[in-house]
């Protein structure tokens, strides 16, 4: 299953308090990854990410596995419906 469909991790750090985000969000994308056309794609899912966090943030919730399920969610959406690829996707949102 990871040869034929990739693995993409995805990353960023919360601050618990203040309900932001300290570090940004980042993916790491491994088998399959095809160069520039593919630098269009994980841009557009780090924007994707990153918004949803965002709005989860802004509703309060400050939750670690639910904030991950969110990244999760956020990107499986994008990655499916727009761009046919289903790769297994490792969140981890940690809050601090």
């Amino acid at each position: 299953m990871l040869a034929e469909f990739g693995v993409l991790q995805i990353s960023a750090g919360i601050d618990k308090d203040h309900g932001t985000m300290i570090q940004p969000v980042r993916l790491t994308a491994r088998g399959w990854f095809e160069g520039d056309q593919d630098r269009t794609v994980l841009d557009a899912v780090t924007n994707e990410v990153r918004s949803a966090l965002e709005v989860a943030l802004r509703e309060g919730q400050r939750d670690e596995e639910a904030l991950n399920k969110v990244a999760q969610r956020a990107a499986g959406r994008l990655l499916g419906q727009k761009y046919r690829r289903q790769p297994i996707l490792l969140a981890a949102v940690v809050v601090l």
